[in-house]
Parts: C-alpha cells; structure tokens; sequence
C-alpha cells in the first residue's frame, strides 16, 4: 500500500484531527457502532485528497471499511451514517473481547489476578469479575466498571462486551489498546487486551463509591480520601473467590 497518494499526501494523520474525528463520530464506526475503527476519508477519498481534513473524513470498523474498498458499501450511506452516527444514537461505542483461556490472567498495576472469581469488591459489589462459560465451548464471562476521578462511568464490560460512553472527552483505541483521557495528555483509563487470556490495565484514575484507585504499570494505591493512599506493588492473588475486598466507610 502506498504512504503517499497522488497529491503526495502521507497517510499519516495529524492526532488534533484524529481526536477531533473520533469526538464526532461518538468513537466508533459511523455505520455499525463498532469500538475498533479506521479512519476513512469519503469527501474526497484518499487518493484524491490533498489535506487530511476532520470534515471530509469518518471513522469505520474494518469490515465496513472492506465493505467501502469493495464498493459494497456506497459513498452516499457513509455521507448519511457520517451526518448521524451509530454511536451517538445509542450513546455509547461498543465491542467483544476475546477471551477463551480458563483462567484469565488480569494484572492492574502492581497487582495480577488469576483463577479468582471477584477480582475487585468495594462495599459488597464486585466491581471487576469473572463468571464460567454459560455452556461449554463458549468464552469465559469478564465484567467490570471503570469510572474516571470524579466518578463518573466510561467504561461498563458486561459478559466481554465493552461499552464506551460517548460523553467522553476522547477515547482512542490503537490495536489491543482503548485509552480514555479527561483532557489532552490528562489519561483516566489505559487498558490493553491480550487474547485468548490476559488483560492489562496500564493505567487507571478513577473513584468507586468513595473509594480512589489509582495505578500504572507497577503499582496500584488505594485511598478512602483521595489524599492519603496505600500503594500495592508486586502482589498476586491467586485462586478463591475474592481477590481484594475494600469497604470504605461511606
């Protein structure tokens, strides 16, 4: 595939135009709603286009994608889904995780989970969970809740599939990667999937029921104040039903 088209335009885009796109769209594809999409231009297609502009392009999963290279998909449905998108009717982007391996490996900041059916309970609710195959040759069931710092929920998983809300400031999926941010460079929420059996959360900033979480690659602190926080590194929980339980005293 060329890097450059006609024009000598590079297939490289700017990221204020990505992120200007991806807030548009609801982030996700215009068409079918899906949380992993490509961005698309459509007025005019890229080989005619002289700029990377926000206006004349769209975000589509790779199957529409394909659908529009195999002209199965018409220019004029991507103009209407691009003027209404899937996203912004039903409020949210979505997807499915792929998880097949019994146990899911599950590491958030300094800690790794394995075999435990709660990872994370705060006051009675499991917050991170995992749930056996509803019948056999089926996947195992993760679900969880993430919220930003104000407590707010930007990211709902029930049974694998994720839901993005589309009142978010920005959330950019890049490969196995979906990164929710409150403002440019301000990251709440950094997850990254490794199929059929793990999954990294590699950073997190968020508020639970008066409990404050917060985490990068190796360690995670935990505070009932958001002042004064109690920092994990290096643990493992491994097997039984609960991983961490944390009541506050709200």
């Amino acid at each position: 595939m060329s890097k450059k088209n006609r024009h000598g335009l590079k297939r490289a885009i700017p990221e204020d135009v990505k992120r200007e796109i991806r807030r548009r769209c609801g982030f996700g594809c215009v068409v079918c709603g899906l949380g992993y999409y490509e961005y698309e231009h459509f007025n005019p297609d890229f080989k005619d286009a002289k700029e990377h502009s926000a206006e004349g392009m769209t975000l589509l999963c790779s199957q529409c994608n394909q659908k529009r290279a195999r002209k199965t998909l018409s220019v004029e449905t991507v103009v209407l889904a691009n003027g209404n998108p899937k996203c912004k009717q039903a409020g949210f982007a979505s997807e499915r995780y792929d998880f097949w391996t019994d146990p899911v490996e599950v590491k958030i900041g300094g800690l790794t989970f394995l075999d435990c059916a709660a990872l994370i309970r705060v006051n009675g609710v499991d917050i991170l969970s995992f749930r056996a195959p509803e019948n056999e040759g089926e996947p195992v069931r993760f679900s969880g809740f993430f919220s930003d710092n104000s407590g707010d929920g930007i990211l709902n998983i029930v049974d694998n599939v994720w839901h993005a809300g589309g009142n978010s400031w920005d959330i950019e999926t890049v490969g196995p990667v979906i990164t929710f941010r409150r403002a440019l460079g301000d990251i709440s929420l950094k997850i990254r999937v490794k199929p059929p059996g793990a999954i990294v959360v590699e950073k997190i900033d968020m508020v639970y029921d008066g409990v404050f979480f917060r985490g990068g690659e190796n360690f995670l602190s935990i505070s009932f104040n958001g002042r004064d926080w109690q920092k994990f590194i290096g643990c493992n929980a491994i097997g039984g039903d609960v991983g961490i339980s944390i009541r506050s005293a709200n």
